[in-house]
């Protein structure tokens, strides 16, 4: 064990005060009770919120009492974890009714929460051993077969759709499934015929989730879904090494280490996390998870500690990140003052085609190119925010609340995943459309000339447009100031072209090409004007005005944001100077 750092001291005994506070408040409560009406009220009316909530509150309890049990050991402690237990394997489905065949209702359905159940039960066997009661430990045995082992290795291959899909899916899926068993082996509860197919099709899934991250290490899901996929990919990885003597290392490979440098690149000041796609601009980093990747590659840099996960930001209590927040820290911390971040950087990732400029003070934009066919994506291509003092002045929405809908035909209707909710124009009043084909022609950062410049057109209904060229240049200084010029080469079908920007804040209109936003630390104004040809003069632009719209965010809650848009001529400049 390492001797831990400063920081790493202060948030361990941090968050080992909130895991006691959690288990002093719930040891003497019974779990929520999960009501069928709730399950089938997602197939009714689409709502998932409500069941979930009763679902999640009910890990928590797992969670909060395995790891007082494995860490604390009282015997309280321990008692009340074995009522949980008893009371998980009791539950009909572990699978979330979003992920239940309607039509079939298997109770043996295996989505990320019912594998992560698995491997949740079967490590707390494997950690707490003989001080678990026997007739405890056979029950969970029996469900975590029943449920999850046997279904998965008697299938053939694919046993879903995520086990050959380059998304999240596969490492939680098929990691926690390969934990869950090797851990059984160990105790001699797994069927000796399904270790080495069960293991061989983990790593396999496991290769189709690297394969669903850029080569450039960038997670296109967003930053809450690199956290979410590489601790169950590492777990795995860990485990497997030890299991294999040290002969398989799925942490040696160029790729994961691309990955592994991701997460620091996505972090503005004041915490402010990069939201692209279903990602959050208030994303927690797993501190386990990074002294983890830093142990395996040397080059991780740890963001700030003010934006680590403490557990209360874990809504759905997931035992594993939880538990390697301590474990891994214990084993592998200590070298956070040697892995500090420095806020200046420029990244630019050529594969996602996103682009990430921060001064010293942590200040700075983020723009992406792509395509409109990524995982959990956006119909945002060319699109970019401003990130000055820890706000978002002009965002990015981020993920929207779980519905039936937002993973259906209706996603593109809703405000955060249509190209409306992004600083992107209209052509003709038409939005970007979805599809692989609708993409950026071109994405180039100039380091000498500090500016990024995207061709996006084809992003858009075809022929409706010729081309449309943004360039967001970086004036030099301490403070932040760009300027975003978008030419527009109109077609024979082009009537209108719209420009279109989004904040989270009302923004008031100064004059006819001035609006201003204020937060509560920052303030920018920006002031727009326009011209038909590149040797006229730039004049005013028409019809500057703010629309006021609704966005229902991940946790449910409602909230206004507001889209700041005028009519423009084939070219458009808007200076953005942000200030205190």
């Amino acid at each position: 064990m390492l001797r831990l750092g400063k920081q790493e001291t202060a948030y361990l005994t941090a968050f080992w005060k909130e895991l006691e506070q959690e288990g002093a408040r719930l040891r003497d409560c019974a779990l929520p009770v999960l009501l069928e009406e709730d399950f089938f009220l997602y197939e009714k009316t689409g709502n998932r919120l409500i069941y979930e909530n009763v679902y999640f509150a009910r890990r928590k309890y797992l969670t909060v009492f395995g790891i007082l049990s494995e860490f604390g050991k009282r015997e309280e402690d321990l008692a009340k974890l074995e009522e949980v237990i008893v009371e998980v394997c009791g539950e009909r489905f572990w699978a979330l009714p979003a992920h239940v065949d309607f039509a079939r209702l298997d109770e043996t359905t295996i989505d990320l929460f019912a594998a992560e159940t698995a491997q949740t039960l079967a490590e707390l066997l494997a950690v707490l051993g003989e001080r678990l009661s026997p007739s405890v430990v056979a029950l969970a045995k029996q469900e975590i077969t029943r449920r999850v082992l046997a279904p998965f290795c008697r299938s053939a291959v694919p046993y879903s759709w995520w086990e050959t899909d380059c998304c999240n899916w596969s490492a939680v899926c098929a990691g926690s499934i390969g934990m869950a068993a090797i851990y059984m082996d160990r105790m001699g509860a797994l069927e000796p015929a399904w270790k080495e197919s069960c293991i061989k099709r983990v790593c396999d899934a496991l290769n189709c989730y690297l394969g669903g991250m850029e080569e450039d290490g960038a997670c296109t899901e967003g930053l809450g879904y690199f956290s979410y996929g590489m601790s169950y990919y590492t777990a795995f990885a860990e485990l497997l090494y030890e299991e294999t003597g040290q002969s398989v290392n799925l942490m040696d490979n160029p790729k994961c280490a691309r990955i592994a440098a991701f997460q620091e690149k996505c972090y503005f000041g004041h915490g402010v996390s990069l939201s692209f796609s279903d990602g959050s601009d208030s994303e927690r980093f797993l501190p386990g998870l990074t002294a983890y990747l830093l142990h395996c590659f040397t080059q991780t840099k740890t963001p700030p500690y003010t934006a680590a996960r403490r557990f209360c930001d874990d809504t759905c209590y997931r035992w594993l990140p939880n538990e390697r927040n301590i474990r891994w820290l214990l084993a592998y911390g200590g070298m956070e003052e040697e892995a500090k971040m420095d806020f200046a950087s420029c990244d630019l990732l050529p594969a996602a085609q996103w682009m990430i400029y921060k001064n010293a003070q942590g200040n700075g934009f983020a723009a992406k190119g792509g395509h409109n066919d990524e995982n959990h994506n956006h119909n945002d291509v060319g699109h970019f925010l401003c990130v000055y003092n820890g706000e978002l002045l002009l965002t990015d929405l981020g993920a929207g609340e779980y519905t039936k809908g937002y993973f259906s035909e209706g996603r593109y209707g809703i405000l955060c995943n249509r190209s409306l909710g992004h600083s992107v124009p209209l052509i003709n009043d038409l939005e970007q459309c979805q599809g692989a084909q609708y993409r950026a022609d071109a994405f180039a950062w100039n380091e000498e000339q500090r500016e990024l410049e995207i061709s996006f057109a084809a992003a858009y209904p075809h022929g409706c447009i010729d081309g449309i060229d943004r360039k967001i240049h970086v004036e030099k200084g301490s403070d932040l100031r760009l300027c975003v010029t978008d030419c527009f080469a109109g077609s024979k079908e082009t009537k209108k072209i719209t420009e279109n920007l989004v904040t989270p804040f009302a923004p008031v209109i100064r004059d006819a090409h001035t609006v201003e936003i204020a937060g509560e630390r920052g303030a920018c104004s920006i002031a727009v004007s326009c011209r038909a040809k590149e040797d006229e003069a730039w004049q005013q632009v028409q019809g500057l005005r703010i629309l006021p719209k609704e966005h229902a965010c991940h946790d449910g809650s409602r909230t206004t944001v507001y889209l700041i848009q005028w009519e423009t001529l084939p070219e458009c400049r808007i200076q953005i100077d942000c200030f205190v």
